[in-house]
C-alpha cells in the first residue's frame, strides 16, 4: 500500500486572535510601565531640584560668613553672582517654576512648591539657614 503525501498549504500570516493577544500583552505592559515611568521621572525631578537648593543654601552660607548678611530679597541672585561665590544661579526649580526667596539679614527661607506647583502641602522643600526643612514628596533618606 502506497500513501501519497500532498503538501499542505500554510497560510502566511497571523490569525486575528494571535494579533488579539499581542495587542492585549502590549496593553498591560504599557499600563505598567507609563505610571513607573511618570513616578521615576518626578522622583528624579525632586532629587535634582533638592541639589541645586542645596548649592544655594551652601553659596547662601558662603555669602553671609564674608558679608555677615544674607542677601536681601531685591539683590538676590545677583549677589551672589556679584560676589563671585556662583557663576549662575538657578532661578527656576525643575517644574520650571521661580524659586521663591525669602530674607531678613539673619535669616533666609528659600522654597520649591515642588511637584504639584502650588504652595503648601507635603511636596514642597523648604531651605531655612542652609538646613533642608521640607524635603518634598518622595522624602529622601
Amino acid at each position: 500500500m502506497r500513501y501519497f503525501f500532498y503538501p499542505v498549504k500554510k497560510d502566511d500570516g497571523f490569525t486575528l486572535v494571535e494579533m488579539l493577544i499581542v495587542i492585549i500583552i502590549l496593553v498591560i505592559i504599557t499600563a505598567i510601565a507609563i505610571p513607573s515611568y511618570v513616578i521615576i521621572k518626578d522622583k528624579a525631578r525632586e532629587a535634582a531640584t533638592e541639589l541645586e537648593m542645596n548649592n544655594i543654601a551652601k553659596a547662601l552660607e558662603l555669602y553671609i560668613t564674608e558679608m555677615y548678611v544674607y542677601p536681601s530679597e531685591a539683590s538676590y541672585p545677583d549677589a551672589l553672582i556679584d560676589s563671585k561665590i556662583m557663576d549662575s544661579v538657578p532661578t527656576d526649580d525643575l517644574w520650571e517654576v521661580p524659586y521663591h526667596y525669602t530674607s531678613t539679614s539673619s535669616s533666609y527661607i528659600l522654597k520649591s512648591y515642588g511637584l504639584n506647583k502650588i504652595e503648601g502641602g507635603s511636596d514642597d522643600i523648604v531651605f531655612i539657614n542652609g538646613v533642608m526643612t521640607e524635603d518634598g514628596a518622595y522624602h529622601s533618606n
